[in-house]
């Protein structure tokens, strides 16, 4: 898996982040209801998509061609996603947003699951990624990772696996 993450990588740089969920139409007004559950970054023509799994405390992921709906909605709502690159990436012009370092915290290469995952973009910024937020994945910058260590600093020692790109 991680070489084929790598691959990637290699050819793409991130072109979109997208939350799924549904939306709602009460009264005229459509409202989106996100699931914070998952998250997708849109990578070339493939799509990165992170899971938080076990109650919000492990991270899993996985290499698909396009978003998956996991969930079902009542037959008056639609299923829907939302591009959060705007809100996310400091440049979203693609200039820079290829990602060169990945690092996945307490990393489990047979089940593809991790406690966290830090991105290294080649224009400096860092991306984030923690499954143990409340509500599903949280996503922010060097001060989410700072708050992430601070809560996770009781479970023992914490395990880096490092790809460079």
């Amino acid at each position: 898996m991680l070489n084929q993450l790598k691959q990637i990588l290699l050819k793409d740089s991130i072109t979109d982040i997208f939350l799924v969920g549904f939306v709602d139409i009460e009264d005229g007004i459509a409202e989106f209801n996100y699931d914070l559950k998952y998250l997708y970054f849109e990578i070339g023509s493939e799509y990165i998509k992170f899971e938080s799994i076990n109650q919000f405390s492990l991270l899993r992921f996985d290499i698909v061609n396009s978003i998956k709906f996991n969930y079902e909605v009542d037959p008056d709502m639609i299923k829907a996603k939302a591009s959060i690159s705007e809100i996310v990436l400091n440049n979203t012009t693609a200039i820079g947003n290829n990602i060169v370092k990945l690092l996945f915290y307490d990393f489990d290469e047979i089940r593809n699951t991790c406690a966290a995952v830090e991105m290294v973009l080649a224009n400096g910024q860092v991306i984030f990624i923690d499954p143990s937020f409340y509500f599903g994945i949280n996503i922010g910058g060097t001060e989410k990772k700072r708050i992430w260590e601070e809560n996770y600093s009781g479970f023992g020692t914490v395990t880096i696996s490092k790809i460079e790109i």
